[in-house]
């Protein structure tokens, strides 16, 4: 039975992949191309960052004679982006599922059921393993050379580190699960959670530098804390450097022993822990006025509450939202610092409009709320479809949750560039616009995406901004559009046309497109809506 539950849920992530909709029950050639591509192009990134990183260490390390640190810091390194990127998907899958109920009126043991949402985690959790522990390898292998030893305990020490890992994810996810329960507002701790854990991981990124020289001038006093406060990390370092069969043992039971415990722990109470309801307050009704609202006021407060009801729907959907405050409130932050490289770079003055503009448009690119919200519908599209609202208002409402998110954030970003960087009244002008031209433009791109290859027949809303043709499509256009723009110029026009002249020549072209695009919304979208 276990077999058989985990070849089911595999075969359901394998479809949610690739299946379209309820018409087409077929796989697309398209969608796993596609898909193919995404997957090898963040693997190829990841794979060389953490090359380059471990191709940075391994010299120094070795030449103070400390090369059991260089796998210490590998295996701290696997440990963080394993339980980073699968914590949440822990709680999810294991205490949160909607098919708990429906398997455990089944007779199957609770064993079974729980083994099998492990075994898709822990697969996971390898996933993101190997991008780590493979150009870990690579670089150790061809800079300093492993023995047969070596290598089969650096197999076993990958094939048991996410276990750990997955020990801890449990633990937080069972924490997470009973505050969750005591937590009105569960979709805003989720998302402080997660931005806070996206957070440390870009900082932790962004300081590689300053950590590699921190290690090569202090890695002597870094190794004595690791032996000395991590020591199960520690006898896993020196088990892969001197082939320390002891060590290996050490390692293995640390890691062993508080899973098999966890795993025992949840199987025991799964039942409570898998069909217990959060508590509910009782809220006394008052009696207020009644409050009326325009079709298109009442459309919009529908639609932006459906999208904020769902923390990864938002941070899957408007992470550029985020981005863009940030950026603004860093602008602010490291305005010297900014001015002073500004100084540096010639002629600099002449081309800041340009620079600026592809600065907001940039950081907004990553912004694809319209190209999932007709598939949020789901199997409620007929809802509103059966309401007196006309088509076109219906897409308008859609397409402006997008700008009524997106272009107050972007806003606030240009501001902050004209006033740090002074500029005149016409280039304020075209600072700010652009940004909100471009949103316009991917709002637009986005919905008609959406109505062409929509995605009803998901069980949780996050596969809508996460799996779908037409998330991935916006994605990658928009973010795409930035180099094209950029490496246009610089690879086609630099010769035919100044900076500025190219500049204003793209505003018209997205213009043109945008008008395009909307005409299209408004007559084949409007029949592609009614067919749906």
């Amino acid at each position: 039975m276990l077999k058989t539950l985990i070849k089911i849920r595999l075969q359901g992530i394998l479809l949610r992949q690739t299946k379209s909709s309820k018409k087409n029950q077929g796989n697309s050639i398209g969608k796993i191309v596609l898909m193919g591509l995404l997957f090898a192009y963040v693997g190829v990134v990841f794979c060389g960052m953490f090359g380059m990183l471990f191709s940075s260490l391994i010299e120094p390390l070795h030449l103070m004679g400390i090369d059991w640190l260089y796998f210490a810091l590998m295996s701290l390194m696997i440990i963080m982006l394993c339980f980073v990127g699968s914590v949440f998907l822990t709680q999810h899958e294991i205490y949160q599922a909607k098919d708990n109920d429906l398997l455990l009126s089944m007779p199957i043991s609770n064993r079974d059921i729980l083994l099998s949402r492990v075994f898709v985690i822990l697969i996971l959790n390898y996933i993101y393993e190997i991008l780590v522990a493979g150009p870990a390898l690579y670089v150790y292998l061809t800079s300093v050379g492993m023995d047969a030893v070596q290598i089969l305990m650096f197999v076993i020490v990958f094939l048991t580190l996410p276990l750990f890992v997955l020990a801890l994810s449990c633990v937080f996810g069972w924490l997470m699960a009973n505050i969750m329960r005591h937590v009105r507002r569960k979709n805003i701790v989720t998302l402080v959670l997660s931005l806070g854990f996206f957070g440390i991981y870009l900082y932790a990124v962004s300081s590689i530098q300053e950590y590699i020289g921190l290690l090569i001038t202090n890695g002597k006093s870094i190794a004595q804390a690791i032996e000395q406060g991590v020591f199960p990390i520690y006898h896993l370092a020196i088990a892969l450097n001197e082939g320390n069969f002891i060590s290996l043992l050490i390692y293995l039971l640390c890691v062993l022993i508080p899973f098999v415990l966890v795993i025992y722990l949840l199987s025991i109470s799964f039942v409570k822990l898998a069909t217990s309801q959060p508590k509910t307050k009782k809220i006394k009704y008052v009696e207020k006025p009644m409050k009326e609202n325009s079709m298109f006021k009442a459309l919009l407060i529908r639609e932006v509450r459906h999208f904020t009801s769902n923390a990864m729907v938002m941070l899957n959907g408007a992470i550029g939202i985020i981005f863009t405050i940030i950026g603004g409130i860093a602008l602010i932050m490291y305005k010297d610092t900014i001015d002073m490289l500004l100084r540096e770079l010639p002629g600099i003055e002449s081309m800041l409009t340009p620079i600026l503009c592809v600065m907001g448009i940039g950081i907004g690119s990553m912004n694809i709320i319209s190209a999932s919200s007709v598939s949020l519908e789901g199997d409620r599209l007929w809802i509103i479809k059966s309401l007196p609202i006309a088509t076109q208002d219906i897409l308008l409402v859609k397409l402006g949750m997008h700008l009524v998110l997106c272009i107050p954030a972007g806003i606030f970003f240009s501001i902050v560039e004209v006033i740090l960087f002074q500029l005149s009244i016409l280039d304020a002008i075209i600072v700010v616009f652009v940004p909100v031209l471009f949103t316009f433009f991917i709002a637009v791109l986005g919905l008609l995406l959406n109505l062409w290859k929509p995605k009803f027949d998901w069980v949780n809303e996050t596969v809508c901004v996460k799996q779908s043709m037409p998330v991935m499509m916006t994605m990658f256009i928009s973010m795409g559009l930035v180099f094209v723009i950029v490496g246009g110029y610089l690879g086609l026009f630099a010769n035919i046309f100044d900076l500025n002249s190219y500049m204003y020549l793209m505003i018209a072209i997205f213009i043109t497109l945008s008008i395009a695009l909307y005409y299209v919304l408004m007559t084949w979208g409007l029949r592609r809506f009614d067919e749906l």
